[in-house]
């Protein structure tokens, strides 16, 4: 695995990845998932198993408690009642545990919409959207290519469903402009010994004014958008908390989920929900970039002056940051003084890149344009001698310099080559403003807002406007068709996704189900077989291929990877139920 296998988990290297709910008009999220499904097998690509829901914890708290279910809203209930409670990530075991078969009418109960891929990630409908979960990644990059995979996979489904005369409509975005919001939420595994209160008091100011560099732009502002004004952050307005449980009642700016899907000694999930779905690779891959080095740095403790950056009132700053399209803003720390949000995001720029030279991190700047990051050379997840991280934060500084030469300028967003026009809220207002123009008055609302959901449009046609305007097409260039299409076949090699989706694509039929933490495998014994994958880094290509190359079957797999030997006589077609939970453990 070159230099990612050399790097400290946790410190050098942080396991993340992306859920993206997509809106939708004129078609059934259901049916969208199962044209996404079909497109994929028309490619000769797997169409998934059952998602396995074992060892998921939606209620339980970081903050050291378990709610009951009974006092929460039911959008909270994203597991399957009595599977989660059967077992979770297992440390430091291999072996396999045995599983007992389902009946028919218990595996259609468990199979929902939920698949799991051959890329190793999540297809499934959540809240009344599809949504797509991205395989773990070990880079900014690799996890943007991901997330940009699922687009087109998502695409291809509603596309699907156009050509047999469902108006199907898909966007990358936040917002239906009627009062409903849906998520965008990033994952990042940090370790445990990370005190959560810290954690929470070193990201909150950053999260506050993260939206603009990472802000994809909003026409409207409230949660019901009564105007066509313009604001940086889809998500501002829907945020209500510093931190809690909810993602669909109660949005927080740090969500307190604690379901590691890993060691839980050792590691904690990290789920942020306040952050906008980015049309432009580049903002995708700055977002997760970004705030990864700064939790790098947070493995260490948290820094004196990041201590020193705590807001007074982070979420209504978080709507004035959003509001501030000029930049003239100033925003009130706890301590009394006033800072802008260009200073607070410089603040944590200059920490960042003290913290890896006093490591002797190597981070060096890219050649040529630090605006036009070459992504597909960086999308293997390795940070090759720290190429990644000296290109983000080459990008960082680049683009605070484009914005403090947009705020000098008095906050005009001018031509399609002005200031910080690279940046996707910024691209979009140029857009915006350039319709505005043409269609004046109280009539051209309707077009502004039309144009805005225009901007997010999926479709492998490349419709959306964000794919169009002069930012958009350098903003997604690099990562062309064919890097798209190997993600769809591939998953990420540098973690365990690899051996999950590598099975599934290569063992139909076998693969009875798989999770984030365990895969469920049929061996032809009398019970199946759960195979616990609980270390994010273990089972990449490189460790776990040799298992995987030539194998026969999942029994041969299991053999070179657990040194077990298992008996193969027939499955039995007498279903084993009366010791087995919902999720078919035995008890």
């Amino acid at each position: 695995m070159g230099s990612s296998s050399r790097r400290t988990p946790g410190r050098e290297v942080t396991v993340m990845g992306l859920e993206t709910e997509y809106g939708i008009l004129g078609a059934e999220p259901e049916d969208v998932v199962a044209a996404c499904l079909e497109a994929e097998g028309e490619r000769g690509r797997s169409l998934g198993v059952r998602w396995d829901y074992s060892g998921e914890y939606p209620l339980r708290d970081a903050r050291g408690f378990e709610v009951d279910r009974s006092a929460v809203d039911p959008s909270m209930l994203t597991d399957i009642p009595g599977a989660a409670s059967v077992e979770g990530p297992v440390p430091g075991r291999l072996r396999t545990t045995v599983v007992a078969r389902l009946t028919a009418q218990e595996e259609a109960w468990q199979r929902g919409t939920a698949t799991c891929l051959a890329t190793g990630g999540r297809l499934y409908v959540d809240h009344g959207h599809p949504e797509y979960a991205t395989p773990e990644c070990t880079g900014a990059a690799q996890a943007a290519l991901a997330d940009r995979a699922g687009d087109l996979m998502a695409a291809r489904g509603a596309d699907l469903l156009r050509r047999r005369g469902v108006a199907a409509r898909l966007f990358k975005n936040n917002v239906d402009g009627k009062g409903a919001t849906y998520g965008t939420h990033e994952n990042y595994l940090v370790p445990r010994a990370i005190d959560f209160d810290d954690l929470v008091q070193a990201l909150v100011p950053l999260l506050v004014v993260r939206p603009l560099l990472v802000g994809s732009g909003r026409v409207g502002t409230g949660a019901v958008a009564q105007n066509a004004d313009f604001q940086i952050s889809q998500r501002a307005d829907y945020l209500e908390k510093v931190v809690g449980l909810g993602t669909t009642v109660n949005r927080p700016l740090v969500n307190t989920r604690d379901e590691p899907h890993a060691d839980p000694e050792r590691w904690r999930r990290l789920h942020l929900v306040a952050g906008d779905a980015n049309c432009f690779d580049t903002m995708n891959w700055l977002k997760l970039g970004m705030t990864s080095l700064v939790l790098q740095v947070l493995a260490d403790g948290v820094p004196a002056s990041w201590r020193r950056l705590r807001l007074a009132d982070p979420v209504a700053q978080a709507r004035d940051v959003s509001r501030d399209i000029r930049l003239s803003g100033a925003l009130e720390l706890a301590d009394g003084r006033r800072l802008s949000a260009l200073e607070i995001l410089e603040h944590y720029l200059e920490t960042v890149r003290s913290h890896l030279e006093g490591h002797g991190r190597p981070a060096p700047a890219p050649a040529g344009d630090p605006l036009r990051p070459n992504l597909a050379a960086l999308a293997d997840g390795t940070d090759t001698d720290g190429a990644e991280t000296g290109t983000i934060l080459a990008f960082w500084e680049a683009s605070l310099s484009e914005l403090e030469a947009l705020r000098t300028s008095g906050g005009e967003p001018g031509e399609s080559r002005g200031p910080a026009g690279h940046l996707e809220w910024v691209a979009k207002q140029q857009l915006l403003e350039a319709t505005a123009r043409r269609h004046p008055g109280a009539r051209g609302r309707d077009v502004l807002h039309a144009v805005d959901l225009a901007w997010s449009e999926l479709s492998p046609a490349g419709r959306g406007l964000s794919e169009q305007v002069p930012a958009g097409v350098v903003a997604r260039s690099g990562l062309g068709d064919q890097m798209l299409e190997a993600a769809l076949s591939e998953p990420p090699a540098t973690t365990r996704a690899w051996l999950r989706g590598r099975l599934v694509n290569a063992y139909p039929g076998q693969v009875v189900a798989a999770g984030w933490h365990s895969m469920v495998l049929e061996t032809g014994e009398k019970d199946q077989r759960r195979l616990p994958l609980t270390d994010p880094l273990s089972f990449t290509r490189a460790t776990a291929s040799p298992a995987v190359e030539g194998a026969a079957d999942v029994v041969e797999v299991l053999t070179r990877l657990t040194g077990e030997c298992l008996d193969r006589p027939a499955p039995t077609t007498e279903a084993a139920t009366a010791s087995a939970t919902p999720s078919g453990e035995q008890t």
